[in-house]
């Protein structure tokens, strides 16, 4: 009797972080946005935050905006988000 080995399609896909190690992330969860690979705040007010991520800028839009926490690897933007704008 011949046996065959059934893969686990879950094991054999790799994690979404694994293709872009080192890249800029973004992660939006309820009213937070978390932001990795973050180089520095351009602008910060209650209305607009605005983030570079290098070669990138992401300007958030709302309304009670803050930066919850901040470190050198990113920062968690926190309140009524309404949209976000993506610029070079």
């Amino acid at each position: 009797m011949k046996s065959f080995k059934i893969k686990d399609k879950k094991k054999a896909q790799k994690e979404p972080f694994d293709y872009y190690f080192g890249k800029p992330r973004i992660e939006m969860s309820g009213s937070e946005c978390l932001v990795d690979g973050l180089e520095g705040i351009i602008e910060y007010s209650s209305t607009k935050i605005q983030v570079s991520l290098g070669s990138q800028i992401i300007t958030f839009w709302g309304d009670d905006l803050r930066i919850n926490s901040f470190t050198r690897e990113g920062a968690v933007v926190e309140g009524n988000i309404m949209s976000m704008e993506f610029s070079s």
